[in-house]
């Protein structure tokens, strides 16, 4: 899959998964990208590629530590 490819793919799936504030759970983005014929390691470095494309946070209030994405609005 091309780049155009795994962007369109990761903005589908963070868009399935997000909620109503538009971050969506690092765990079920990984599940539709992988439904959806993407290949990865690890997400969390996976995203570092596409920075300008998508958000992440850490919610650390939660044991164990989850993380979110956003796509970011340009």
């Amino acid at each position: 899959m091309d780049k155009a490819g795994i962007e369109s793919a990761i903005k589908a799936a963070v868009s399935a998964c997000a909620n109503d504030s538009g971050w969506a759970n690092l765990a079920e983005i990984g599940a539709q990208l992988r439904k959806n014929g993407v290949n990865y390691g690890k997400l969390s470095k996976f995203f570092h590629d596409y920075q300008h494309l998508v958000e992440t946070k850490v919610d650390e209030e939660i044991s164990p530590p989850v993380v979110y994405a956003k796509i970011i609005i340009t």
